[in-house]
């Protein structure tokens, strides 16, 4: 789940098939660490997913999971700071949120009422719980549908490569 949600959070992010494979060796570094520093922190960001709606959803985790991100920030001044000096992001954080990233289901279905009901078990609020399923359905959709001629020729590259792999 942890790969799958990479994948999707560099998808949602516009980061190319190498910059996530990048940003994947660097955390996989981390979660064999315990925590994520700021030295892995900057592989997300140098892929181009360490934005926003990564942060949000790494924050909001942290709070349910009671690792105290807010306080930390707060304490260091800012979210890179934090992951200097603050050991808020653990391995469970991380892997929690990238989980988030691949509970996509269509809003009303029965597998969206089991994936709410299970986030709101593990402390999320209602709001929360549709929030993170929201953008677990935009960051499967942005990692599964083709947008661009560029998009393309990597879908193409990479099934031509992976046919050749099973060839051989």
């Amino acid at each position: 789940n942890a790969i799958q949600g990479i994948a999707n959070l560099a998808a949602v992010s516009g980061s190319t098939s190498q910059q996530a494979s990048t940003a994947m060796y660097q955390l996989s570094q981390a979660l064999a660490s315990g925590t994520v520093k700021l030295m892995d922190w900057n592989s997300v960001v140098n892929a181009g997913m360490g934005g926003e709606v990564f942060q949000n959803a790494l924050k909001r985790t942290s709070e349910v999971m009671g690792t105290g991100a807010e306080a930390a920030i707060k304490q260091y001044g800012s979210f890179r700071e934090s992951l200097t000096k603050g050991e808020w992001l653990t391995t469970d954080v991380l892997t929690e949120t990238l989980n988030q990233f691949t509970m996509a289901a269509e809003e009303g279905t029965e597998q969206w009422e089991e994936y709410k009901k299970s986030l709101k078990e593990k402390g999320y609020t209602e709001e929360q719980a549709v929030e993170i399923l929201k953008m677990a359905n935009t960051a499967t959709d942005a990692a599964t549908k083709v947008k661009t001629f560029t998009q393309l020729w990597d879908v193409l590259k990479e099934t031509a490569q992976s046919g050749w792999t099973q060839t051989w």
